[in-house]
């Protein structure tokens, strides 16, 4: 198993997550549409691209990564595009064979294609309805037994981009969502295609922002777990042997302890800089795991925190980020932080209900943790390595 960070992990450098994927077939068998709820950089689209590469008996799994899109119609564009280059449906003999007889079908209304000589042809026409296009493509098309399954990778990035060019405006983007929960729930395509979304961004607190949770409360909700301890060793063992590096299990288990939260990210970035500062053939002590810990917030490695700034800009107002910044770097200074605190934080800025809601999305976008166990609750960063970047870069 490589070290693959800041980027997608497939195949071979894919590490299992059986629990995860077992829920998610759960619901699929169960005729789900779903959205994989979980902060960003705990392997979400990697589970999307195993799951594309090993589908189950049945499905056909199609990823689709819609970041760049800035509109409702670009959004189903490049869906539609994707499913036409795909090697199952696009370009199988079975599909090019019923265009050719789709006479008065709903096929043949299909103004984004036309049959060339070698093949199929795109049209990508601006007046081209791809909302409308994509859900006859669906529609007609035949599947025999199988089922679709459209995995949107960065779907809440397309709604941010909306906003976005409206300059802050809502009402296209409650227009798409609403498009969305149609088209998922056609009763055409019910068994025959379903959805699962995910992205860098919650889809939950998106919506939430926007006041239409009503929108995707059709979707099941499938969480993405950090690894445990246990986990946590065993994929760290198994990337530093890849690299021929060995590490007792001592060091292990203190590596896996200074990071607290476990997730795939934090460990690929230690191990980096591990082998950044030492051959295989040297010893892995202490020293140099904390010194490979430091080395992680580093300014060199900006550019893998720097959205965790960005975000707070992008989804919350004005008020709401000078609330979430200044708690944060009072924070990144503190062991804790308790409620009253972030009362206090948030005097003159935001009410109590509102700074609530601030501390729950810093909280489920993976920024902070709410600690109850002995006494009042208190915050604090999710992870050292993000407080100590903090401190460094923000603070």
């Amino acid at each position: 198993m490589k070290n693959i960070v800041g980027q997608i992990a497939s195949k071979e450098d894919f590490y299992i997550r059986a629990k995860e994927l077992r829920r998610i077939m759960l619901n699929l068998d169960a005729h789900a549409n779903i959205q994989i709820a979980a902060p960003r950089r705990v392997g979400k689209s990697s589970i999307l691209y195993y799951l594309k590469d090993n589908p189950s008996k049945g499905y056909i799994n199609l990823y689709v990564e819609v970041e760049s899109a800035r509109s409702q119609n670009d959004f189903y564009r490049k869906i539609y595009r994707e499913i036409l280059k795909s090697e199952a449906i696009g370009s199988s003999r079975k599909f090019l064979d019923q265009l050719k007889n789709a006479k008065d079908e709903i096929l043949s209304r299909l103004k984004g294609i036309t049959l060339g000589g070698v093949g199929l042809e795109l049209n990508d026409a601006e007046d081209i309805d791809f909302e409308e296009e994509l859900t006859n493509l669906l529609i007609g098309i035949n599947l025999g037994e199988d089922k679709l399954v459209l995995m949107i990778d960065e779907f809440p990035e397309v709604i941010l981009n909306i906003v976005e060019d409206d300059k802050g405006e809502i009402i296209n983007a409650k227009k798409f969502l609403q498009s969305n929960r149609e088209l998922r729930n056609h009763p055409k395509l019910h068994r025959k295609v379903q959805f699962i979304y995910t992205g860098s961004n919650s889809l939950n607190l998106t919506v939430a922002h926007l006041d239409s949770t009503s929108l995707i409360n059709d979707l099941a909700s499938v969480p993405v777990e950090p690894l445990t301890n246990e986990q946590s060793e065993d994929f760290v063992q198994k990337i530093l042997l890849t690299y021929k590096y060995t590490i007792t299990p001592e060091r292990l288990k203190y590596l896996v302890s200074i990071v607290e939260w476990n997730i795939p990210f934090y460990f690929q970035l230690i191990i980096q800089e591990i082998t950044n500062q030492i051959e295989p053939d040297e010893e892995l002590n202490q020293n140099v795991i904390d010194s490979s810990f430091a080395k992680v917030v580093e300014q060199r490695n900006d550019h893998y925190f720097e959205h965790y700034v960005r975000r707070l800009r992008r989804i919350f107002s004005e008020s709401q980020t000078k609330f979430a910044h200044a708690f944060l770097n009072r924070l990144a200074q503190s062991a804790s932080l308790s409620r009253n605190d972030a009362s206090n934080i948030a005097h003159e800025l935001l009410d109590e209900s509102e700074s609530r809601r601030v501390l729950d999305s810093l909280i489920y976008d993976g920024y902070i943790t709410k600690i109850t166990a002995d006494g009042p609750p208190v915050y604090k960063f999710n992870s050292p390595i993000l407080k100590l970047w903090w401190q460094n870069h923000e603070g």
